[in-house]
């Protein structure tokens, strides 16, 4: 019988200050030493923290201040980065040395007591990238494609606007999301700047999913939809709907008034 890749004892160092020993933050940078190998491998735009270890204790993209757990957060190039954030207007000479977490989205691996986390992640500080979205989303065909990216993505991903490294009863089942008109009016609630937008798979410490011969292949289907999304949603010089940006709630609503 194969054994879990996090004990439960790592589980529970997670709640205090023994988040940060090194025999759990050393499994965290095995595990990413296989998943990026194979991300490599795949030419995945995804890329971990630009000038520290991949691994960081006591943070997380999902909520703005200190965590009980540790996360392993993958994002945009450190060059892409340093673009983004000058047209966020960081045009100081350190800037590029001093880049910052939340203002970019993110794929997320998070430890805490309670679950393991794989999510993706859009902070209101990654206004930029929010906008982008925002503007994408008053496209019907691109209204389409995220309902189609949706759709070949397990149901039992959990979607929310919530902030927080722990799991909120405001969360919804991807499957829940699909039914019906329910996106399109769910999204049209989304506000730029002010809302988190999250989606993904949380898993209890003894869910088999995590055993060590399962970790890396779930992870990396998991983290392969959730790749999809993020390519959506990212900006880029290619991928770039800041000026579709509906600049009123009349405008918004209508995201809602179409069916797909």
């Amino acid at each position: 019988m194969s054994q879990a890749y996090f004990t439960l004892e790592d589980f529970q160092s997670a709640a205090g200050i023994h988040a940060q020993t090194t025999l759990l933050a050393d499994k965290f940078s095995e595990l990413h030493r296989s998943l990026y190998r194979r991300m490599r491998d795949l030419t995945w735009n995804l890329y971990p923290l630009w000038d520290k270890s991949p691994v960081v204790p006591g943070r997380s993209a999902s909520a703005s201040g200190p965590v009980a757990g540790l996360s392993l957060p993958y994002l945009r190039s450190r060059e892409q980065a340093i673009l983004v954030e000058r047209l966020m207007g960081r045009d100081g000479a350190d800037a590029p040395l001093k880049l910052a977490l939340d203002r970019h989205p993110l794929i997320e691996l998070r430890l805490t007591e309670q679950h393991f986390a794989v999510e993706l992640i859009l902070s209101p500080s990654s206004w930029l990238d929010q906008r982008n979205l925002v503007g994408k989303l008053s496209v019907l065909r691109h209204r389409q494609t995220l309902r189609q990216l949706m759709t070949r993505m397990d149901g039992d991903n959990l979607i929310g606007f919530w902030s927080g490294a722990y799991l909120s009863d405001a969360h919804v089942e991807l499957r829940q999301l699909l039914r019906g008109r329910f996106l399109e009016e769910w999204m049209s609630t989304f506000c730029d700047g002010q809302d988190w937008l999250r989606v993904g798979m949380w898993y209890a410490p003894d869910d088999p999913a995590l055993e060590t011969s399962a970790i890396v292949p779930e992870l990396m289907r998991r983290i392969g939809t959730l790749y999809h999304l993020y390519s959506f949603i990212t900006w880029t010089s290619n991928n770039n709907y800041q000026h579709f940006t509906p600049s009123s709630a009349s405008e918004r609503s209508r995201w809602s008034s179409v069916r797909q």
